[in-house]
């Protein structure tokens, strides 16, 4: 059941991000930076929902306690990256015409992805101490 969770919650994530990212781009852009998604609409969706599972289900790599943190955050971090760029490619979400914009782009994407890191990082270090801090209580009385 905890796995379907996480790919309900890996689809809705995908879906979300593919939703606020066609806001912003037409509400700077226009109409037109709607287009490519409104001309194949499905498989621009279905490349949403895999960014969003490759971004969540790899998590699971959290609970191989002989890995170090660091090392399963580079190892979470690069399966989502990588199922980005690939679909990214893909999909022509990365403008490839110009080396210069593409490495923009790029750069831009690794800024999202590491900010959405360290939201769910702090999020979750928050929802440890205030279970400590409860097993704490539980124990003290």
């Amino acid at each position: 059941m905890h796995f379907l969770k996480n790919v309900a919650f890996g689809v809705s994530m995908g879906c979300t991000v593919f939703v606020f990212i066609n806001l912003f781009g037409s509400w700077i852009f226009g109409d037109i930076f709607l287009e490519a998604i409104t001309a194949d609409f499905i498989q621009q969706s279905l490349g949403s929902i895999i960014v969003g599972l490759a971004c969540v289900l790899p998590s699971y790599i959290y609970q191989v306690e002989r890995l170090t943190f660091l090392l399963q955050t580079a190892i979470h971090f690069a399966i989502s990256l990588g199922t980005f760029i690939v679909v990214a490619l893909f999909l022509n979400w990365l403008p490839t015409s110009s080396i210069g914009i593409t490495m923009l782009m790029l750069f831009f994407s690794v800024l999202l992805f590491t900010l959405i890191w360290l939201l769910f990082y702090l999020y979750n270090k928050s929802e440890v101490k205030k279970m400590n801090k409860k097993i704490d209580e539980l124990i003290n009385k």
